[in-house]
């Protein structure tokens, strides 16, 4: 082959491979920005999935009353049977209540 020849082919096989290089970065570019929307439309409903399940345990709390837990024959369940009003306080006041009788009542913290 005479080396014109190599020399006006070898431009064009440089071009040729430019070409299907951009066409490749392009398509991989592609499926890039595809796949981000996917995973933003995913981590949306995710989001959205977690804020529902959320607002429903925050109703189901609100909607029910806690329940005094205590010993049977505790001094607190004596206290809190004279008054059952005492029941529907919040636990703040139930307890600067419940210090209060017992002071009334010459009962001290030890056993």
């Amino acid at each position: 082959m005479p080396p014109e020849a190599l020399e006006s082919t070898f431009p064009l096989s440089i071009t040729v491979l430019s070409y299907i290089a951009t066409g490749v970065l392009v398509a991989i570019l592609c499926l890039l920005i595809v796949m981000n929307s996917k995973l933003s439309a995913l981590s949306a409903k995710l989001s959205r999935s977690t804020h529902a399940e959320k607002t429903e345990e925050t109703e189901e709390k609100e909607g029910t009353q806690p329940e005094v837990e205590v010993d049977p024959g505790t001094h607190f369940e004596e206290f809190l049977n004279e008054d059952p009003e005492r029941c529907k306080l919040p636990k703040k006041l139930q307890f600067t209540a419940y210090r209060a009788w017992r002071t009334a009542k010459g009962l001290n913290w030890s056993k």
